[in-house]
């Protein structure tokens, strides 16, 4: 049911508002905004959703706007050049008889043939020999051990069927066990072992000859 009271126009019959009626409104709005900032509040944006790069990737604000300007790079310097020192002359190899030491002090050299043992006694066949009594406590050196001769300018040594035998042991390499009865050559700076007795093969000094 309509009221009575109220009279809808027909269309057409209510004017528009003019433009300039419109102007004047919406300069009230923005008058009635700035009297809003003038009190110190400002109207929230909208935040963009936050922006997550995946790993290991930089987000795009991080990025350098510009490449960085290229540095002038400098010619590697040339290290001043060392003078080139001269190499110490090189030691003359020792031609003095040859010398057995072992830790404890004992030595003895060998210029010819030498016997040596804890007790030696020579075969019918070394007599003449030179006799090296060699004091060892634990008595792992047999009484007549080994036979040392200087031939040829090489130290020769035989294992005279001793109990423990006889070794060679040649500076950086192995050890090697004596066949009783072959002579072997010892080099300089090995170690022959009679038994568990160690001495170092030398060359005794040339005045001491």
């Amino acid at each position: 049911m309509s009221d009575p009271d109220f009279i809808v126009p027909p269309p057409g019959l209510v004017p528009d508002v003019p433009a300039s009626d419109r102007r004047s409104e919406a300069g009230g709005a923005e008058q009635a905004e700035g009297a809003v900032r003038a009190e110190g509040t400002v109207r929230a944006e909208r935040a963009l959703p936050g922006f997550r790069p995946p790993p290991g990737i930089r987000p795009p604000s991080a990025l350098p706007i510009a490449p960085p300007a290229a540095l002038p790079i400098a010619p590697p310097s040339t290290p001043p050049t060392a003078p080139a020192q001269a190499e110490p002359p090189a030691r003359p190899a020792p031609t003095g008889p040859w010398r057995l030491r072992s830790a404890d002090g004992i030595e003895f050299p060998v210029r010819d043939r030498v016997v040596a043992g804890r007790d030696p006694s020579p075969p019918a066949w070394l007599q003449g020999a030179v006799v090296v009594a060699v004091p060892d406590h634990t008595r792992s050196m047999s009484k007549t051990h080994a036979l040392l001769e200087s031939r040829g300018g090489r130290l020769l040594v035989t294992d005279l069927d001793s109990t423990n035998g006889v070794r060679v042991w040649p500076e950086g390499e192995e050890p090697v066990d004596l066949e009783p009865g072959v002579p072997a050559e010892a080099p300089l700076d090995a170690v022959i072992l009679l038994g568990d007795v160690a001495f170092l093969v030398e060359r005794a000094p040339t005045q001491s000859v």
